[in-house]
C-alpha cells in the first residue's frame, strides 16, 4: 500500500514536471525514473568499500596456540587407562558418553560403568594417586578404599606348564631326535 502510493505520487510529479517543462520536464522525469539523478534510487554514485574488521594476526597465532594447548591437555588427561578412568569419573552423567574408553578392558569398563555406585564413583573421582586407580584396576583388592577393584576374571583351569612336564617325563614319551642321518 505505501508503496502503491509512492508511486502514484512520482507519476503524479512527472505529469507536473512535465507540463511545467515541456521537454526539459521529460528529460528530468526520464532520469529520475532511471535513477541517473541523486537521489533518484541510488546508483550515480559509488560508496567506497567498507573496512573489514578483521582480528589482528598476532590475535590469530595466540588463538591457535591455546587451541593446541588445549588438545594436548586432552590427550594427556586420556593417555592412559588411570587417566580415563578419573576422567569418567570425574566427569557429569550427561559428559560420561564424550569420554573414549578404549583404552580400557571390558571388565574395566564395566566396572566403571555398571558395579560402581554414584558414593564409590564420587570416592574413585576424589582420588589423586594414579597407582592406586592402576591397582584397582588391575583387580589388587583394597586398592582405594571404599571402592572395590575391577574382579579379577576366572583363568581357565589347567595344568601348567610345570604339571605339562611332569606329565610328559612320567608317560615315558621320548622325542623324535632332532636330525636324520
Amino acid at each position: 500500500m505505501k508503496e502503491m502510493r509512492a508511486f502514484f505520487a512520482a507519476v503524479l510529479m512527472a505529469m507536473l514536471k512535465l507540463v511545467e517543462g515541456g521537454i526539459k520536464g521529460f528529460e528530468w522525469c526520464w532520469q529520475r525514473f532511471l535513477g541517473l539523478l541523486p537521489g533518484g534510487g541510488g546508483g550515480g554514485t559509488v560508496m567506497p568499500p567498507k573496512r573489514l574488521d578483521l582480528p589482528d594476526v598476532d590475535d590469530a597465532h595466540q588463538a591457535k596456540a591455546e587451541a593446541a594447548d588445549q588438545q594436548r591437555a586432552a590427550d594427556y588427561m586420556l593417555s592412559s587407562p588411570e587417566r580415563v578412568a578419573l576422567a569418567w569419573a570425574r566427569a557429569s552423567k550427561e559428559d560420561r558418553d564424550t569420554i573414549p574408553l578404549t583404552k580400557l578392558t571390558t571388565d574395566q569398563i564395566d566396572w566403571l560403568e555398571v558395579r560402581l555406585t554414584d558414593d564409590q564413583l564420587k570416592i574413585l573421582a576424589s582420588e589423586k594417586s594414579e597407582y592406586k586407580v592402576a591397582a584397582a584396576l588391575a583387580g589388587q583388592e583394597g586398592a582405594i578404599f571404599g571402592v572395590p577393584s575391577v574382579p579379577a576374571r576366572n583363568k581357565k583351569s589347567g595344568p601348567g606348564l610345570s604339571d605339562r612336564i611332569m606329565d610328559f617325563r612320567a608317560g615315558g614319551i621320548e622325542r623324535p631326535p632332532a636330525y636324520v642321518h
